[in-house]
């Protein structure tokens, strides 16, 4: 079975951002105000942006997931909207697959 230390996050944004600076440092405040400095240090990855910039996936360390999720999720602008979160990439391309 394969294994992956990281894991995955793919969120709405409202309102939209186009910029992987601007979607990391946003991401990266809610951290300091959730956690501190200690959460101020997690590093994380913005791998995609759509082109309209109201969707965006991040990948974490697979530790770091829960604290990146909550920080997210209470930023208010711009407001993160957890979609599907997965330690395997390519499970966040189908959207609302039905079975």
């Amino acid at each position: 079975m394969l294994t992956s230390s990281y894991h995955y996050l793919r969120f709405e944004l409202q309102p939209k951002v186009t910029s992987e600076i601007s979607i990391r440092q946003n991401i990266h405040q809610a951290l300091l105000d959730s956690f501190g400095i200690t959460g101020g240090s997690i590093h994380l990855d913005i791998l995609w942006v759509s082109d309209d910039g109201l969707e965006t996936v991040v990948r974490v360390d697979s530790r770091d997931a829960r604290k990146v999720l909550a920080a997210a999720t209470s930023s208010s602008s711009p407001k993160f909207q957890l979609v599907k979160e997965s330690p395997f990439l390519p499970s966040l391309l189908a959207r609302d697959m039905i079975l």
